[in-house]
């Protein structure tokens, strides 16, 4: 047992040192602060269940090492790209990483990757090999004490996740000070306390769910008027957009030409605040359909299709279904990806059309064209005999931007700062995107019917090294909320993602009311003739 020991405290020392390479950090915390102990907790609970499987320290101590390491790696790959450490619901994406391997390991770098998973692998052979148990167990007695443990652990975690102790060891957690702001908590209380803090605070916040009611109660307030005057609305949250011309040089001719005529004519339009930077396109999706802002989820701001969408929630979708509406969600993906498929049936959505409704022929490199997004778009507006919602997820310009996936112009080129074959591929996919707003404001023209047209980016492209040495620090992206019924002069307005949500109603409201008078009217002339 003298080895056991010895193989404990030197993987409580190595996390220690570990943990001084977490990004972010504060390189004057002294190796041992006021929470040492507690961020050394789950590294203890995992060596001694190891040791208690195994009965080889050496074994029980590199693996417990690796593991570490492979979080701190994983951690400072996403601190790197997307500005944020690692959170708890990024481990449920660990099976989608797996199927889905290039919208992962590109960022984090194939080489750290298969260091990481040859090196567990070779421990783990070598270990199991050439290390004999310190404790030889050849009855089944013998396994007694190894039972005993983990089913006390197994009892212990099920009585504070699911059991009577549950709320206690919430409010226990709470005392701790959880803020929510995963880059203080990371730096104050450690990594993977951190993680697990967030781990068993998820799924209930009284905040997001008192501000979901109000939004309830004012959607259910708000007048309806004639169902056959119901504008159709389309909008699209497109990958990767921003107004890219604040980072160029000089802008080609004809560069997002469409975006500033339909902008310029919209009711609103702005800047956009999303809650994320580089990826997690569910936050901002999230956000506009719930209109609850990002703050108010709490911990389950970083996934909120995790736990909290586990229940039905009031979303524009669920509103604009109550009174009539057609509700449908494109996402050329794979419908299961986030849990989509399990969560918008309770976010208001009808149908849900996913990558099969697509062919090879409709992508542009590794993922479905945006003109495919468009076609689908059309024939969904021409066939529907009732309003219609539609809320369109594109993936065109979804990242790594790889040599190869898409012709690069010479304007394109020669509009950069600086080289960088990855942002002018992206400036291609932004002129895409850019045809995409250009036909549907002629198809939404062109229909007999009022129509709603929003559009926006649900985050900066992640290209950290590109927007660093071009000094770019902003990360907002642009957004627009257009009618075919002409809106004046139009507002611009700076807004978050949620309160997109509240600007989308008032358009509908106006858009209806103005429809409504014009049907009175043209009522009213007919019968003074």
């Amino acid at each position: 047992m003298v080895a056991g020991l010895i193989g404990f405290l030197v993987a409580f020392a190595a996390v220690l040192v570990l943990e001084r390479f977490v990004q972010p950090r504060d390189t004057k915390r002294p190796i041992f602060h006021r929470v040492s102990m507690l961020s050394a907790m789950p590294m203890i609970m995992f060596y001694l269940s190891v040791f208690m499987l195994t009965c080889r320290p050496v074994f029980s101590t590199v693996f417990s090492i690796i593991v570490f390491l492979g979080i701190v790696v994983v951690n400072n790959a996403k601190f790197r790209e997307l500005r944020e450490p690692l959170v708890y619901s990024d481990f449920a994406l660990l099976r989608q990483a797996i199927a889905h391997p290039a919208l992962y390991v590109g960022y984090i770098g194939p080489f750290k990757v298969t260091a990481v998973i040859l090196s567990g692998a070779a421990v783990i052979v070598g270990c199991l090999l050439y290390e004999a148990p310190v404790i030889a167990r050849t009855t089944p007695e013998e396994w007694l004490p190894t039972i005993a443990y983990f089913a006390t652990l197994a009892g212990l975690i099920y009585l504070i996740t699911r059991g009577p102790l549950r709320n206690e060891f919430r409010a226990i957690l709470m005392k701790f000070g959880t803020s929510a702001n995963v880059r203080e908590d990371v730096d104050r209380l450690s990594l993977v306390i951190t993680l697990i803090f967030y781990f068993f605070l998820a799924g209930e916040q009284e905040v997001a769910a008192i501000r979901s009611q109000e939004n309830e109660k004012e959607d259910r307030a708000r007048p309806v008027g004639r169902s056959d005057l119901l504008p159709d609305i389309v909008v699209v949250q497109n990958e990767s957009f921003f107004d890219a011309r604040r980072v160029l040089s000089h802008v080609p001719e004809g560069f997002l030409e469409n975006f500033c005529r339909t902008s310029g004519e919209a009711r609103y339009r702005g800047r956009l605040r999303v809650p994320a930077w580089g990826a997690n396109t569910l936050r901002t999706e999230f956000a506009l359909l719930s209109g609850i802002p990002d703050e108010a989820l709490g911990v389950d701001r970083f996934n909120p299709y995790l736990k909290y969408c586990d229940k039905p929630v009031w979303t524009i979708a669920t509103y604009l279904r109550s009174i009539g509406y057609r509700t449908i969600c494109i996402h050329p993906f794979h419908k299961s990806f986030f849990r989509r498929d399990k969560v918008y049936p309770h976010l208001g959505f009808d149908e849900f059309i996913d990558i099969e409704r697509f062919s090879e022929a409709d992508r542009i490199g590794p993922y479905v064209s945006d003109a495919a997004v468009t076609r689908e778009i059309e024939a969904l507006l021409a066939d529907s005999e009732r309003p219609v919602f539609i809320f369109a997820i594109t993936m065109e310009n979804h990242g790594p931007w790889k040599k190869g996936r898409i012709a690069v112009s010479n304007e394109v080129r020669a509009a950069l700062p600086l080289r960088s074959g990855s942002f002018a591929r992206y400036l291609m996919h932004l002129h895409n995107a850019d045809l995409m707003i250009g036909r549907l404001r002629e198809v939404l023209l062109a229909s007999d019917r009022a129509a709603i047209f929003g559009f926006y980016g649900d985050h900066l492209p992640s290209m950290p090294a590109f927007f660093n040495a071009v000094k770019f620090d902003d990360p907002r992206t642009d957004y627009f909320i257009w009618s075919n019924e002409g809106s004046g002069p139009g507002r611009e307005v700076n807004v978050s993602a949620d309160a997109l949500n509240r600007l989308l109603l008032e358009a509908f409201s106006s858009v209806r009311g103005e429809a409504e008078k014009t049907a009175y009217g043209s009522r009213g002339q007919a019968a003074a003739t």
